[in-house]
């Protein structure tokens, strides 16, 4: 009977050297942002020679006297001039939707984002700058 030992290696082996290497499974190492932005600041370009790994987008709750209301969504309005009518969501409050994986910009991306209700409500864009 032949021993098993030299498999188990060769998978254990596979398991932790090789398939690390063919799925990111970690934060980009980079430089982290906070960026405060309404809907006349929500225009935004990825540097060349850097790319964005954006992981969350949300904003403040509006309140009338108190009582909540309606809930704010924030929307993807372009990317690279290309117009979004209702665009992709990318955050509503009502539903407690927000990214689920990061949205990934390469260099020179341009893009603008909206807030469906524009009444001075501030959001902020979490994102990982990293050099290409």
């Amino acid at each position: 009977m032949k021993s098993k030992t030299p498999i188990f290696i060769f998978a254990l082996f596979f398991t932790l050297f090789v398939s690390k290497g063919f799925a990111q499974t970690g934060t980009p190492k980079g430089k982290a942002h906070l960026v405060e932005f309404t809907n006349e600041t929500a225009k935004f370009k990825v540097p060349e020679g850097k790319t964005w790994y954006i992981y969350n987008v949300f904003c403040e709750r509006k309140y009338n006297k108190g009582a909540e209301v309606e809930s704010t969504r924030i929307l993807i309005s372009s990317i690279n001039n290309i117009k979004f009518k209702n665009g992709p969501s990318i955050f509503n409050q009502n539903v407690g939707q927000n990214l689920n994986a990061p949205l990934i910009f390469p260099e020179k991306t341009t893009f603008e984002l909206e807030i469906s209700d524009p009444s001075g409500i501030k959001a902020v864009i979490n994102y990982i700058e990293v050099d290409n």
